[in-house]
């Protein structure tokens, strides 16, 4: 069955009915040439890249999880560039659900030859190192089901383009658990002007953030050389005074920010309720905004 979209930079797109949980919209004149879906133990999601280390690859970033995993190689219309493919199914991912975890642009993510031979085990996957992007990002369904999309791009030396789309479902305890890169950090900045940052909340354990996470925050607000930064408190309880009670929430942020001895101006600021556009399922928020 199919379905006509409007015209895009990538033309009109098809609605793909093979798997119905990796409803994917395809470019027409796509070809799906590999697909599969599984239960795997040991799933190696990869944030970094790959490196050659005394003649082995290794990663970098890496986090080994379980669930069920879709998957699917897609080779594209000729004439279709990698980064166009990337953002098309990047555009799926709804902005304000997902989490960008890890990404990386051409050079940057190391040899086309690890992530096609060693990573994903498909050598059509082989193509020019300077024309590659890879993608990581962590959503969540209505009923709390946790998803990390994994996207790779690639044009090869004869001007054909491959996406590989890796879809892994976990249990929703994860959410969260994995860290966002400070340069993924800076493109949620650029793109959506704001990040908001994951935490957990519960009237015991009060408001958390990893210790991992917040190193990442420090890291990219450290690497914004004269920049101010606003935290910006969400709190969407049953309260009568979530104005003062979601100031607590981004006062909370800020004393763990600074024990991990943030240089950069921070201020505090709070909206309660008041912004419900991207709250998700969560009744408590706090965004990173810069000034």
């Amino acid at each position: 069955m199919f379905k006509i979209l409007a015209p895009m930079v990538l033309a009109c797109l098809i609605a793909l009915d093979a798997m119905a949980d990796m409803d994917w919209q395809l470019p027409h004149d796509s070809r799906v040439v590999f697909q599969e879906e599984s239960n795997v133990d040991d799933y190696l999601l990869l944030l970094g890249i790959y490196k050659r280390i005394n003649n082995e690859w290794r990663t970098q970033g890496a986090e080994i999880i379980s669930g069920r995993v879709q998957r699917q190689t897609i080779e594209l219309p000729k004439g279709m560039s990698e980064s166009a493919a990337y953002k098309a199914f990047k555009d799926q991912l709804s902005i304000e659900q997902r989490r960008e975890l890890f990404s990386c642009v051409g050079l940057l993510c190391g040899s086309s030859n690890a992530w096609a031979n060693t990573h994903f085990g498909k050598a059509m996957l082989y193509g020019l190192d300077n024309n590659q992007r890879y993608g990581v990002f962590e959503t969540q369904a209505a009923d709390g089901a946790v998803a990390y999309t994994v996207i790779y791009a690639v044009k090869r030396g004869n001007g054909s383009v491959y996406v590989q789309l890796e879809r892994i479902k976990v249990a929703g305890s994860e959410l969260g658990r994995l860290v966002t890169s400070a340069n993924s950090i800076a493109m949620s900045m650029d793109e959506l002007g704001y990040f908001s940052i994951p935490l957990s909340y519960g009237e015991q354990q009060g408001l958390q953030v990893s210790s991992a996470q917040l190193q990442a925050i420090v890291d990219y607000i450290q690497g914004q050389r004269g920049a101010g930064f606003v935290l910006v408190g969400h709190d969407y309880s049953a309260s009568n005074d979530t104005i003062n009670v979601a100031a607590q929430h981004a006062q909370g942020v800020m004393a763990l920010l600074k024990a991990k001895n943030v240089r950069a101006p921070l201020e505090v600021f709070s909206v309660g309720n008041l912004a419900p556009a991207g709250r998700g399922r969560q009744s408590v928020r706090v965004d990173l905004v810069r000034r």
